[in-house]
């Protein structure tokens, strides 16, 4: 009896290990079949129910490589940045192998791209490309240069994206694998200017990809076609070419790329003089490129819009920055001037409040939750302070993130707790955007097109101009300013005995050697006017030698550069006086003395003599002699930006915002 119940005992275990290991076979097929949906459906064109399949795969198969990588995949396809970023992320943590990484770097390469921060972008792609280059495959490498030519091309090195388009062709051997790259140089040739030669290669791409059936890529190619007409000014053409391609994109659902042809309609009706269809067409962009987190053609479609109204700022602008130090607020003040495209700026409020929000993030990568909590509550502070203080309403109040945090992996918590305390609507800026903000910050719209603006800051010296009225950012950055270029002269003369020569030497090493390679790229470097500057050596500058002035907009003179470079490093080494004797006005004499005693106590005398040194090096190699030079006393990019999205605000209440 004994033997039959372990018989029937051993049959019923029999079946169930039986029946376990059925039920497991089924979910490794429904596993792998949703995961090869995924991959299919993005192969078809078919992006939603990729998306679909992705997100059940995911489910299923909650530690898989194959599962996130598809899925995020298939959100970068419909031009969803924020959800692709967050797969990859999850894709790179469950990868098995090397080509798994290769592929992964690839894809954060394109998301970051489009997001805006070209720095990871080049990272992620140059060490993608390490891996192709590794592994030998030709297909591979040529796929890492296509994209790094992109990023390039995006930041105006036009050259170098051309070679390394060039050499991502001669490794093609698929005919539809060329056709992206032809597609590629056309945008390069549409910017230099070379239309004709930009829609040679668009009939070349246009041809490969209707024959090949790749749906998407053949829409952006017609989308590229229609603008390069409007760089012809064929407008008719243009806008049968665009609106064809915007009819193809929505189709595919893609809507990085469907509000990319809103903006192209947008310049399109800008060039025939048509401000209102241009400024719908804008608007349409602009909601498209928020709801994406496309943060780089936010900043591009805001200073469209602006450009449309074709005025001087006028009125009062409240704005409030995030910085790796802590959160600044300002109100400031404009009226018009009787100098033509020329404003007073007033700053009528500025409150600093530093808080713990980068420290940490070196190390682990994120923003602790402690600095979290300090830096939201820091804004709300201001926030009260200037809707107290400055009578400004909270709703006209913007509150920006500098681009140090806007890339830190939990930047989306910090944007969560300050909305949450302060019922507003944080935005993040990047670095090209700090540029472009820069620029209008500091240069008043009348000469938006054709100056240029030099910023020495602490840590970096930014150049940039706007080009293709005001729809290009052109900028170039040298990696010192006037504290990390004093810091790098002191590893290399620790006892700090004749800096001034460690300075000149350094000059000519490093720096004048990067101005030349960028006016060499660049041209327009050499011959823009006015040239605006900011930052705080030329505030020192302005201040040394002109202290009884407090223009908004000062005049200065190449040789005002050689008389401070003379003052604080060849005859004082960083030390100076100021004879205020001859301003007779008791309160200017006091306010004066009261900016020079800022000015030491803000600056070491080594970091003015690096200051100095590196206003003297662009001075002489982008020979500013002769040209028309201005210190932009209040320019900077929060006021650009505060200024600039007042766009939206207005449009808010005229109801046709948001």
């Amino acid at each position: 009896m004994l033997a039959k119940r372990r018989g029937v005992i051993f049959v019923l275990i029999a079946s169930l290990l039986l029946f376990s290991a059925t039920i497991s076979y089924a979910q490794k097929v429904q596993k792998q079949n949703e995961i090869d949906k995924c991959f299919n459906y993005s192969k078809a064109g078919d992006y939603q129910r990729a998306i679909e399949a992705g997100k059940k795969a995911v489910k299923l198969y909650p530690k898989g490589y194959d599962a996130h990588y598809c899925l995020g995949n298939g959100y970068l396809l419909i031009g969803q940045l924020e959800l692709a970023l967050s797969y990859m992320k999850k894709a790179e943590k469950f990868a098995f192998s090397k080509k798994d990484l290769m592929v992964t770097y690839n894809r954060f390469g394109v998301i970051y791209e489009r997001i805006g921060d070209l720095d990871n972008a080049i990272m992620y792609n140059s060490k993608s490309m390490s891996m192709a280059r590794e592994s030998g495959n030709a297909k591979d490498i040529a796929t890492a240069l296509n994209n790094l030519a992109g990023n390039y091309k995006n930041k105006d090195d036009t050259e170098k994206a051309l070679e390394y388009y060039e050499e991502s062709l001669g490794l093609r051997t698929d005919e539809a694998d060329k056709a992206t790259t032809y597609n590629n140089i056309a945008v390069i040739y549409c910017e230099k200017g070379d239309y004709r030669k930009a829609v040679g290669y668009l009939e070349k791409a246009i041809d490969i990809h209707s024959r090949t059936g790749n749906y998407r890529s053949l829409a952006i190619d017609i989308l590229n076609l229609g603008n390069a007409y409007r760089g012809m000014k064929d407008f008719d053409r243009g806008l049968t070419k665009l609106s064809e391609g915007l009819a193809m994109i929505q189709k595919v659902g893609d809507k990085y790329w469907e509000a990319y042809a809103y903006q192209y309609i947008g310049w399109l009706y800008r060039d025939k003089g048509d401000k209102a269809s241009a400024k719908a067409n804008y608007l349409v962009a602009y909601n498209m490129y928020i709801s994406i987190g496309s943060k780089a053609r936010v900043a591009d479609v805001l200073y469209a819009l602006s450009t449309l109204e074709k005025r001087t700022p006028t009125g009062t602008y409240a704005g409030i920055e995030i910085g790796s130090k802590g959160v600044k607020g300002m109100v400031v003040e404009i009226t018009p001037t009787d100098r033509e495209g020329f404003y007073d700026l007033k700053e009528i409020f500025r409150h600093n409040i530093n808080t713990s929000i980068i420290s940490g993030v070196a190390k682990t990568g994120m923003f602790s939750d402690t600095a979290i909590d300090e830096t939201a509550a820091a804004v709300k502070k201001i926030m009260d302070m200037i809707v107290e203080q400055a009578n400004i309403k909270k709703e006209d109040i913007r509150i920006v993130a500098s681009s140090a945090l806007t890339y830190v992996q939990n930047a989306g918590s910090l944007e969560a707790k300050v909305n949450r305390l302060t019922g507003a609507n944080m935005d993040f800026a990047f670095k090209d955007g700090e540029v472009l903000y820069g620029i209008l910050g500091a240069v008043p719209n009348k000469y938006e097109n054709s100056a240029m603006l030099i910023d020495v800051g602490s840590g970096n010296t930014k150049i940039g101009y706007l080009e293709d009225g005001g729809s290009k950012t052109v900028s170039a950055e040298l990696p010192y300013g006037t504290v990390s270029f004093s810091e790098e002269a002191k590893k290399i003369n620790p006892s700090g005995a004749n800096y001034a020569s460690t300075l000149s030497g350094l000059s000519a090493n490093k720096i004048k050697p990067l101005l030349k390679q960028e006016a060499t790229k660049k041209p327009p470097i050499l011959e823009r006017t006015p040239v605006f500057m900011t930052g705080g050596a030329v505030w020192a500058m302005a201040t040394i030698l002109y202290p009884e002035n407090k223009e908004s907009f000062m005049h200065l003179k190449a040789d005002d550069i050689n008389k401070f470079y003379d003052m604080v490093v060849k005859k004082k080494n960083g030390n100076f006086n100021v004879n205020l004797s001859k301003i007779k006005n008791k309160e200017a004499r006091a306010n004066a003395e009261k900016q020079i005693n800022s000015v030491k106590k803000v600056f070491t005398a080594d970091n003015l003599m690096a200051g100095a040194t590196i206003l003297k090096a662009i001075s002489d190699d982008l020979k500013l002699n002769g040209r028309e030079l201005y210190f932009s006393r209040y320019g900077g990019w929060l006021f650009g930006y505060i200024s600039t999205v007042a766009v939206d605000i207005e449009n808010k209440k005229k109801g046709a915002g948001r």
